[in-house]
C-alpha cells in the first residue's frame, strides 16, 4: 500500500506539478526577454484638439478650448480612443429617434471614436492606428499613421504645423 500511494504521488507531481513549473518559468522568461515596451502604453487624457486654418492662419478648436477624451494604448498593441466637445450635443433619447444628424458635422464638432491595434515605428516617431471599428466609417478597416512627440508626460500627436493632438498621461 505505502508503494502504491508513492507511485501515485511520483505521478501526481510529473503530471501536475513538473508542467507548472516548466510553465511559470517560461513567462518569467517571457517578461525578462528584454522586449521594448512602447512608451505611449497608457491612457492618455485630451488637452487640446486643433488644426490651422491654412487660408486664415489662424488654430481652429473644432472640440472647443476644453475638449474632453482619452486615448488608451495597451501593453499588448490595442488603441481606443474617445473625443468629444468640451460643450457636448444636447439632446433626449425621446427626441433622438425623430432627429436627424449629418455624420459629418457631427464627428468633426461633437464627438468621434475608434478602436483597433496600432504599432509604433520609434525611429520615424510615428504611431498608426490600424482601425477595426468606431464612427468614422471610412476609417474602418484602414491605417492611420500620426506623427508624435513625447516629452515627459505629454504626447502631441500630429505635424505640429497643421494639425496637433495634445494629451497628459493619466494612467
Amino acid at each position: 500500500m505505502f508503494k502504491r500511494s508513492q507511485i501515485v504521488i511520483t505521478i501526481l507531481i510529473a503530471v501536475v506539478v513538473i508542467p507548472m513549473y516548466s510553465s511559470a518559468q517560461k513567462d518569467k522568461g517571457k517578461k525578462d526577454s528584454g522586449a521594448v515596451v512602447s512608451p505611449l502604453v497608457g491612457t492618455w487624457r485630451l488637452i487640446e484638439f486643433t488644426d490651422l486654418d491654412t487660408t486664415t492662419g489662424v488654430w481652429g478648436y473644432r472640440y472647443g478650448k476644453n475638449p474632453r477624451g482619452y486615448f488608451t494604448y495597451t501593453p499588448s498593441g490595442i488603441v481606443n480612443l474617445n473625443i468629444s466637445s468640451g460643450s457636448p450635443y444636447i439632446i433626449t433619447e425621446d427626441s433622438a429617434k425623430k432627429h436627424s444628424v449629418n455624420l459629418l458635422d457631427f464627428i468633426d464638432h461633437y464627438a468621434l471614436g475608434y478602436f483597433g491595434t496600432y504599432t509604433v515605428d520609434l525611429n520615424k516617431s510615428i504611431v498608426v492606428h490600424h482601425v477595426k471599428g468606431g464612427s468614422i466609417p471610412w476609417y474602418i478597416d484602414t491605417d492611420q499613421p500620426r506623427p508624435f512627440v513625447l516629452k515627459n508626460d505629454t504626447l502631441t500627436i500630429g505635424d505640429g504645423k497643421k494639425w496637433k493632438r495634445v494629451l497628459v498621461k493619466v494612467d
